[in-house]
């Protein structure tokens, strides 16, 4: 058994999976941990965890659900609400330009591949700031593909579900700070970020980055502003956790049709035994017609900190819906050990 030395040497989300394994008598061994990748044993039964994939885990699927693009194609045509969009590549962002005028502003440009929200531009006005971000960011800096798409006006939500059923929710509010009445914007991020280094909760410290000063400046925002006490102030659109984003628990409060969406998204994927949905909603507590919600993103390999730590809200240990599929025989003797 690993002990606590060795499992900080794993990222928080393997981190709580290969805990709750062990909670199971299940022999966890980490064989290179630069690539989270683990060993579990449990009499016969042996799997080599890559992050969470794992033998249930589908190939095919995985390396789709990491193609954006690929992914809401395949979800359009089995008539799941995904925002409209077109993938470009580096050399056709004349051509992305003229697609933006078409399908109307605002508009967000996001890479083919990419994580943690990184490289995506929200909130895009114009044709000008089109371009900008499309020729200097894309075509001459990042070299990469990349997706401009309609901007959907709804709040970001994070779904992990199971094929058993089990499920948990988050909401995702962007970074932002609340204002004293005596300290600036880059102070109460400095003071907040201190805060967030106790990592008593699942949050990372807010980003100070491009996307940060785009967003500033574009809402006459300036770090040397001191917001009035109680002030909300918003610093990127983007509501990723891995930059300052918050993770408030949801699960009790959605309407039973956001679960039925997602079950088709988990059918569609076939094989899949666990996805995490970044899920756009006008209302989640209200039924989910077409018009109400789209689907931004599939994620086969779905973090479980924000939902076991949660900023807000009641921990969900989806880190046991994950083991219950990886190692179903164990789900009996959890049951006898609580």
């Amino acid at each position: 058994m690993l002990d606590d030395s060795e499992l900080l040497k794993l990222h928080t989300n393997q981190r709580l999976l290969v805990k709750e394994m062990q909670s199971r008598g299940i022999n966890v061994d980490i064989i290179y941990r630069e690539m989270e990748l683990i060993k579990a044993e449990y009499g016969k039964h042996i799997e080599w965890i890559l992050d969470r994939d794992s033998s249930i885990t589908p190939y095919s699927v995985s390396i789709i659900c990491g193609d954006k693009y690929i992914t809401k194609k395949i979800l359009e045509q089995n008539e799941i609400s995904v925002p409209i969009g077109e993938k470009f590549l580096p050399n056709e962002w004349e051509l992305s330009i003229l697609y933006g005028r078409k399908i109307g502003f605002p508009v967000v440009v996001k890479p083919v591949f990419g994580s943690h929200g990184d490289n995506i531009y929200m909130d895009i006005e114009n044709e000008t700031e089109l371009k900008d971000i499309v020729q200097n960011v894309y075509a001459n800096k990042l070299k990469i593909p990349f997706i401009v798409e309609k901007q959907f006006d709804g709040k970001e939500y994070r779904v992990l579900l199971t094929k058993e059923g089990k499920y948990a929710v988050l909401y995702r509010e962007p970074a932002h700070v609340i204002g004293d009445g005596e300290h600036s914007i880059l102070e109460l991020i400095n003071i907040e970020n201190e805060k967030r280094k106790e990592r008593v909760n699942c949050l990372c410290p807010i980003a100070i980055d491009e996307i940060t000063e785009r967003f500033m400046k574009k809402n006459n925002i300036s770090m040397e502003d001191i917001p009035k006490k109680n002030q909300k102030v918003y610093l990127r659109h983007n509501s990723n956790v891995a930059k300052g984003g918050l993770c408030i628990d949801f699960t009790d409060k959605i309407h039973s049709s956001v679960i039925e969406n997602c079950k088709k998204i988990l059918d569609i994927f076939s094989g899949l035994s666990y996805v995490g949905i970044d899920y756009m909603s006008k209302d989640i507590t209200a039924n989910q017609i077409a018009d109400m919600y789209n689907i931004v993103e599939v994620n086969t390999v779905p973090g479980i900190h924000m939902h076991m730590r949660p900023s807000e809200g009641k921990p969900r240990n989806v880190a046991k819906y994950m083991v219950d599929m990886i190692f179903p025989e164990t789900k009996e003797q959890r049951n006898e050990q609580l």
